[in-house]
C-alpha cells in the first residue's frame, strides 16, 4: 500500500459501535460526583466507543490534529518535520447495533521551528530533497462498527482472517471521572512491516456513557510506526531505523474550530473537504489500493 497517501494524514483512531441506551451506573453514597461502572457487554461498549470517538450521527465529528515526525536509528533519535491536520467523520447508524463511519483525513506538513507550512524537506542524512504532499483520504464504502469488530468491507473480504469476527473487549478504565481507553491498529498485511499505530483517547466518563451532550469531548494522543521503506522515507537515508509519528488530537465543535491558515489551506485543496465521502464517484479508497496492490 502507498503508506504516503494512506498515512501521512495522521493517526486515524476508530473503533467501535453502538447500541443500548441503557448503560450501567451507580450513584456512590455521600460522594460529590457520580461513580460509573463501565459496561462489558459488546453492545454497550460499542456505543460507548461511537460517542467517544465521534457521535451518534447527523453533525459531522471534527478531529483536530498535529503531530511530530521523528528517524529512528540505532545511535540516535532525530526530530525531522512537524503536520496539522483533521480528521472527520459523518456517522450513521445502519442496523440496530450497528453503525458506520464515513471519514475523510486532510494533513499538511510543517517547520518544526516556524511551524509554517511546507511541501518538501531535506534530509539529514545524506542530503535529498523529498517532496511532502498534502494528504487527503477519503473512504467511500464507509467502516463499519458492530459488537463484532470493525472493518472496511473491502479489507475484511479481501482478509478476513484479519478481521475475523469476535465479541468486542476494550482496554478502558474509569479513574476520577475520566474514561481512559487504548487501543491499538489492525492494519493489514499488504503494509511494509514494522507497522503498528497505537493511542490513547480521554474523555468526561459521564458524557460517553450519558445521553448528553450529542458529541462528548475526547482528546487522544499516540504514536504511529512507519517502515523506512516506505515513500519517502526509502530515499532519506534512514534505513536500517524507521519512523515514528507522535500525534494528538481534540474533538472539536465544527470546521469553524480548526485553525484558520490550515482551514483556508484544506478548503482550497478541495471543494469536497467538508463533505462527508459517502458520495463521492469512483471506488472506494481501499478498493483501489487493493486492486493496485493485485490482492483483488
Amino acid at each position: 500500500m502507498n503508506r504516503r497517501d494512506l498515512l501521512q494524514g495522521a493517526a486515524v483512531m476508530g473503533i467501535g459501535l453502538g447500541a443500548p441506551r441503557m448503560l450501567a451506573a451507580e450513584a456512590t453514597a455521600g460522594a460529590a460526583a457520580e461513580t460509573l461502572t463501565l459496561p462489558g457487554d459488546p453492545e454497550s461498549q460499542c456505543r460507548a466507543m461511537i460517542r467517544a470517538y465521534g457521535n451518534e450521527g447527523g453533525d459531522p465529528c471534527v478531529w483536530k490534529t498535529r503531530g511530530k515526525v521523528f528517524a529512528v536509528q540505532e545511535d540516535a533519535v532525530t526530530p525531522m518535520y512537524g503536520f496539522l491536520g483533521s480528521e472527520t467523520g459523518w456517522w450513521k447508524q445502519v442496523e440496530e447495533h450497528v453503525w458506520v463511519r464515513y471519514p475523510s483525513t486532510v494533513s499538511f506538513f510543517t517547520d518544526l521551528e516556524t511551524g509554517e507550512f511546507i511541501d518538501q524537506y531535506t534530509s539529514p542524512f545524506n542530503g535529498a530533497t523529498v517532496t511532502l504532499p498534502a494528504s487527503f483520504i477519503r473512504h467511500k464504502e464507509g467502516q463499519y462498527y458492530t459488537p463484532m469488530g470493525v472493518w472496511f468491507g473491502s479489507m475484511k473480504r479481501v482478509f478476513p482472517d484479519h478481521y475475523a469476527e469476535k465479541p468486542l473487549h476494550l482496554d478502558w478504565t474509569d479513574d476520577n471521572g475520566v474514561l481512559r481507553l487504548q487501543e491499538g491498529s489492525r492494519f493489514p498485511p499488504i503494509l511494509p512491516q514494522p507497522s503498528l499505530e497505537y493511542a490513547s483517547l480521554f474523555a468526561a466518563t459521564h458524557e460517553v456513557l450519558g445521553e448528553e451532550p450529542h458529541q462528548p469531548t475526547a482528546a487522544a494522543g499516540g504514536w504511529n510506526i512507519f517502515s523506512a521503506t516506505r515513500r519517502p522515507y526509502d530515499e532519506m537515508g534512514i534505513l536500517p531505523g524507521h519512523v515514528i509519528w507522535h500525534f494528538d488530537a481534540v474533538k472539536v465543535p465544527s470546521f469553524e474550530e480548526l485553525d484558520a491558515g490550515y482551514l483556508e489551506r484544506a478548503r482550497a485543496l478541495s471543494p469536497v473537504f467538508e463533505q462527508s465521502p459517502e458520495h463521492d464517484d469512483g471506488p472506494s479508497f481501499f478498493e483501489r489500493i487493493i486492486e493496485m496492490r493485485g490482492f483483488g
